[in-house]
């Protein structure tokens, strides 16, 4: 492993967020040693633009990001010393969609939905109150939440939720579990947006090292992707059972939530030869 080659991609809330608090202040001295040394932090989450950006610009952060379970790569113009084809414009950000627009995903969970005959509340149908009561965000932070382009959050109620899922799948779709939600999506994931900025980073003639961080089932495909995986540690004091089995060797942390991530993160640096200061 070549700390010149080393990149960090990371899941958010319970891995460099705190679950409940959505703080921080746990990882962020391994957070400030990765930007010291200049090596690339990748946020990539289920969240959406808006809610990444403010914690992107918050940290002061300069290297590319992926929102709505890798709906959308976003990256600042001339990032890469290459022109990268088939991108949009959004603020001062170059950006290569993915995903499935929104609005068809709130359709095909309806139609299924109501053929399967089963309860869901998504976020399409969700007022800004019971987002936020159902997150814990504040009603600012609800509304950008909110904001959905390429991902939509749902909860299931009465009905046989697997046949629905199955459904869902048979049709082209992804359904996967996160923290607090299930996530419907097109057939886009955060690995495959991993495999599209690995590629996009390979292109500067360097190798490669890449680093995965994430603690439930919709980190998953990230987490097959990269050369190394680290699954963090629940909250409940569990790691999660359907990444456990799918890679039965993965890097667990002892630590939980951001604890853990910075203890992940020490690990790789002093591995490298590096120490947080």
């Amino acid at each position: 492993m070549s700390p010149s080659g080393l990149l960090v991609i990371t899941d958010l809330d319970g891995s460099l967020l705190d679950q409940a608090t959505y703080s921080y202040e746990a990882s962020y001295p391994a957070i400030r040693e990765l930007l010291s040394r200049e090596i690339p932090l990748i946020l990539c989450s289920s969240k959406t633009y808006s809610e990444v950006v403010r914690l992107w610009r918050e940290l002061n952060l300069r290297d590319p990001f992926i929102v709505e379970n890798g709906g959308a790569i976003f990256f600042s113009e001339r990032y890469f010393p290459l022109a990268v084809k088939g991108t949009g414009r959004k603020d001062e950000f170059e950006v290569i969609e993915l995903g499935t627009n929104v609005s068809i995903l709130r359709a095909v969970l309806m139609e299924t939905a109501r053929e399967y005959r089963v309860q869901v509340k998504f976020f399409g149908t969700m007022s800004l109150d019971a987002v936020s009561v159902l997150t814990g965000l504040p009603r600012d932070d609800a509304a950008r939440a909110m904001q959905r382009a390429y991902d939509e959050p749902f909860l299931v109620g009465e009905g046989d939720c697997e046949a629905l899922f199955a459904a869902l799948r048979a049709k082209g779709f992804i359904v996967s579990q996160g923290d607090r939600f299930f996530h419907l999506t097109g057939n886009h994931d955060k690995g495959k947006a991993a495999q599209v900025l690995v590629r996009l980073y390979r292109q500067r003639g360097r190798q490669v090292f890449n680093v995965g961080l994430g603690n439930s089932a919709n980190d998953l495909p990230l987490l097959r992707e990269v050369d190394r995986a680290i699954l963090i540690r629940r909250s409940d004091g569990s790691w999660d059972a359907e990444v456990t089995a799918s890679i039965p060797g993965i890097q667990r942390t002892e630590a939980i939530g951001p604890h853990g991530w910075r203890e992940a993160m020490e690990k790789v640096l002093t591995e490298v030869g590096w120490r947080l200061r």
